[in-house]
């Protein structure tokens, strides 16, 4: 609750907030490339709440110690604000070109960069996933990701909101002690909507104590979200097979596909099947090698089962480009990198022009050379290709 009242009032306030992890040594892995990106962005004020300082190395004289590469911050508690005085009125409204909020992305080399999301972006991501998930006021979700950024972020902070909804968040540390403890959850509070990744299901599957207890049947959206990851297939498979009997429906489990630069690529609806009978595709390993796709059959010794990630978002033009030098489409057979044109996509990597230049300003080259078109896409890093429907 301190994390959803210091976002959403830093965007009552016009302020652009960059929500991160905090390290909990200073050897922290990755704290440095956070560290880069907080100064980056200019950071100077940290909002957190009394636990996590608590919980923050600290110096002698019991101040919070200096990460390495980090600037220096100014903590401040949430719960010490003091009363909204009576002449308190809200800033001026911002333009929807005004960024809302910077999420952090990870290169392949490690490198940590910020990813901006304007206001208009926001809320067209939150009105399309609205469309896609059918989500409705009043609706119940369990959420077990990290609400501070990507589908975590997007459905259980931002969606929620938007659409008036309950959210229970299981913690991580929850999770470790009480691996079933979502699908309690889901149980006690006859949840519709839970919000999971591909782990959660196989930690849930070895919790078979507590198997007993459990009722899926209120639930009509299991939103996988790294459903684009060949080995999650095989955890939906499993969890399916045992769940079933519990009241889970086939057609409730729905992978999505994403990424921090274009948000949600696709996302299998809710209800529906994925776009061909089986939800999968199953692809000659030597056709890839050669980044060609060619069917093959199932459980071969050369075969890759990819799982369906339904239709791509309302409003939303995707193409697939070569990985490599120029921009060239891809044609039907082949793999590529999915570029998406959207309202909902980052505009930029904070701070850098030139790598926001080939990321968030892609022209489809035909053939010949020539643009495809004058609309500009931006790259996912996802490999993928454009199946039927």
């Amino acid at each position: 609750i301190n994390f959803l009242c210091a976002f959403y009032g830093c965007l009552q306030a016009g302020i652009v907030p960059v929500p991160i992890e905090v390290p909990i040594t200073r050897r922290d892995a990755g704290s440095q490339q956070i560290g880069f990106l907080l100064g980056s962005c200019g950071i100077q004020v940290a909002l957190t709440s009394e636990a996590c300082l608590k919980g923050l190395p600290k110096s002698t004289s019991g101040d919070v110690i200096q990460f390495k590469g980090w600037p220096r911050l100014n903590w401040f508690v949430t719960e010490h604000l003091t009363r909204t005085p009576k002449d308190w009125l809200p800033p001026p409204r911002l333009t929807d070109e005004t960024p809302a909020y910077i999420e952090y992305s990870t290169d392949r080399d490690g490198s940590v960069m910020g990813v901006t999301i304007t206001r208009a972006a926001m809320l067209s991501h939150c009105r399309t996933l609205t469309m896609a998930c059918n989500y409705t006021e009043g609706e119940i979700m369990v959420c077990v990701l990290d609400f501070k950024r990507e589908v975590g972020l997007w459905h259980s902070v931002l969606s929620s909101v938007l659409n008036g909804m309950h959210v229970i968040y299981i913690p991580y540390a929850l999770m470790k002690v009480n691996p079933a403890s979502w699908m309690q959850m889901i149980t006690k509070y006859r949840a519709s909507v839970a919000v999971v990744k591909s782990r959660d299901l196989h930690w849930g599957l070895l919790a078979t104590k507590d198997h007993k207890e459990i009722s899926l049947a209120t639930l009509r959206m299991l939103l996988v979200a790294d459903g684009a990851n060949p080995w999650s297939l095989s955890s939906c498979d499993q969890f399916l097979s045992v769940f079933q009997v519990k009241g889970l429906r086939p057609d409730a489990i729905c992978p999505c596909a994403s990424s921090s630069e274009v948000l949600t690529v696709s996302v299998r609806r809710p209800g529906r099947a994925g776009v061909n009978a089986t939800g999968r595709g199953v692809l000659s390993m030597q056709g890839l090698s050669y980044g060609v796709v060619r069917v093959d059959q199932e459980n071969s010794l050369t075969s890759l089962t990819l799982q369906d990630c339904g239709q791509v978002m309302p409003g939303c033009v995707i193409v697939v480009v070569k990985m490599d030098g120029p921009s060239y489409l891809c044609k039907t057979d082949e793999v590529g990198e999915i570029c998406v044109n959207s309202g909902a996509t980052g505009t930029q990597y904070w701070g850098l022009q030139g790598l926001t230049n080939t990321t968030f300003k892609v022209q489809p080259l035909a053939a010949d050379g020539k643009p495809v078109s004058d609309a500009e896409y931006t790259r996912s890093g996802l490999l993928g290709f454009l199946g039927p429907g």
